[in-house]
């Protein structure tokens, strides 16, 4: 627990003329502590906001952004503060949190360090001068923080969008050189047969798909969900669409574990051909509908083409990135290590 015997060899970080407009919120329950503390940082032209209520504190922070706010542990009832300390910090990470308490103990300081305090502070006459001290020295960390999180914002934006420009750049290199080679791009990622792997229980919909007989597909039925992941480790499937109402899975562990173990393949979901049927895409994170209402296997045999086009282009886009990462290997490890030094600076700054 930090005490007023460590202010002589405390020194502020910013002056006072900079401190204007700068706004710190107390919580206290005792209206003579509010009266100090307002006179006391008034001199060094901070803003001061009182309150007796944590909940108000809270809706306080919610509303404005205050640099410092200090904190008793005490208010409303012994302890109760190192709550409203985590709350504040997770509403307002950017705000210095100051604990003060009216006694002498290391759980207490320990606790509110873990909260977010980045002090405690005794409740004592001499501890008036290191408390202004230090509230200063906060306010100071604050706005730097705000500063060094601005700034570090806009180099993580600009990083993003260089790498962007980057990639793309590539892949028109890429094109070119296939263009100077003779390679035709259209042709580059052309199947003879795009393969699909149908799970479901019943033949209905993989007949109607089997005896459209569209070109450039064919078609595999899986009559459980075990056996569709079996087939699909033993084989190379571009699609894989499964039944939402296949009994000896879940239908959705059946999709992720394909769509984990086999990311190039593209995964879709379906329920009917019926009145409340539906074809879904499954994504990285959730699905999003393809078909819906799904009545009719033809709405699907409609759109194969578009399907398999999508499979190209992502299929392109895999030789774009496989062709990115091999030549600049080492580029993008370095990439990845300050994108990761710029989040946890953001994260783990000050306070």
């Amino acid at each position: 627990m930090t005490t007023s015997e460590t202010s002589s060899s405390y020194r502020p970080l910013i002056s006072g003329a900079h401190l204007v407009g700068i706004e710190v919120l107390v919580l206290d329950g005792d209206a003579r502590v509010h009266a100090g503390i307002e006179q006391l940082l008034s001199e060094a032209h901070l803003h001061v906001t009182c309150v007796a209520d944590p909940a108000r504190a809270e809706v306080l922070v919610e509303r404005q952004f205050f640099s410092v706010a200090l904190i008793d542990i005490d208010t409303p009832t012994p302890r109760a503060g190192i709550a409203t300390i985590h709350a504040i910090k997770q509403k307002s990470p950017t705000s210095m949190v100051i604990a003060m308490t009216p006694r002498r103990s290391y759980d207490d300081a320990v606790d509110a360090v873990r909260a977010g305090a980045i002090d405690l502070i005794l409740k004592a006459p001499d501890s008036v001068a290191y408390l202004k001290d230090r509230v200063i020295d906060a306010a100071g960390r604050s706005v730097g923080k705000r500063e060094v999180d601005s700034v570090l914002d806009d180099v993580r934006g600009v990083h993003e969008e260089f790498l962007q420009r980057f990639m793309e750049a590539e892949r028109r290199a890429i094109d070119l050189a296939d263009k100077v080679a003779g390679r035709d791009r259209a042709h580059i990622d052309q199947l003879d047969e795009l393969r699909v792997l149908v799970v479901d229980e019943v033949d209905d919909f993989v007949t109607a798909m089997t005896d459209a007989s569209p070109k450039g597909f064919s078609f595999v039925h899986a009559t459980s969900g075990g056996e569709g992941l079996d087939r699909i480790s033993s084989g190379v499937f571009h699609y894989a669409m499964v039944a939402e109402d296949v009994t000896d899975l879940p239908a959705r562990t059946i999709a992720r574990t394909i769509r984990n173990q086999h990311p190039d393949t593209v995964v879709l979901t379906f329920l009917g051909p019926a009145d409340n049927g539906r074809v879904e895409l499954v994504e990285t994170h959730g699905s999003r509908p393809l078909v819906q209402p799904f009545t009719d296997a033809q709405q699907l045999l409609g759109r194969l083409d578009e399907l398999a086009e999508a499979w190209r282009v992502k299929a392109r886009e895999r030789r774009y990135t496989q062709a990115f990462r091999e030549k600049h290997y080492d580029f993008l490890r370095r990439y990845v290590e300050l994108k990761t030094k710029i989040e946890r600076a953001m994260h783990d700054g000050p306070g």
